[in-house]
């Protein structure tokens, strides 16, 4: 699965790639959505995306209901967007290694200033316009 990201991504180093990935229903009312901006500094570009794939990797077996990833690449800058059906498994998840990782790098990685937002949803899907609308960037 994460294979084929990694392929795409590779062959389409020069455009933006959109990815999402939905791995689970829920019965949920409401949904925790996390958003991260990251303008990445170029030279931290194969660190990020190394840890990228492992972090993926462990979205796979998390509680995490969808996740999805812009990457920008002649801009330099990533989005992610995950759905959780609590705070509680949002923060396990984030406190723990790849995550936690990515989080301690997040201003060295930085170019300019990255965004952290969440807020509530009725929808397990990821809109796209929205996250657009909430971090002030066309997407």
């Amino acid at each position: 699965m994460t294979q084929n990201f990694y392929r795409h991504m590779i062959n389409n180093c020069m455009s933006n790639l959109k990815y999402e990935k939905y791995l689970k229903n829920s019965n949920s009312k409401e949904f925790i959505i996390v958003i991260t901006y990251l303008p990445l500094r170029r030279r931290y570009t194969i660190q990020f995306l190394l840890l990228t794939r492992k972090i993926i990797n462990k979205l796979m077996i998390s509680p995490v209901i969808s996740f999805g990833l812009y990457a920008n690449f002649t801009r330099s800058y990533f989005v992610t967007v995950s759905v959780w059906e609590s705070k509680d498994s949002m923060h396990d998840f984030v406190n723990t290694l790849p995550h936690s990782t990515a989080m301690k790098n997040f201003d060295k990685w930085k170019s300019n200033e990255g965004k952290f937002i969440q807020y509530q949803s009725i929808s397990l899907t990821i809109d796209w316009k929205k996250v657009q609308q909430e971090l002030k960037i066309d997407i």
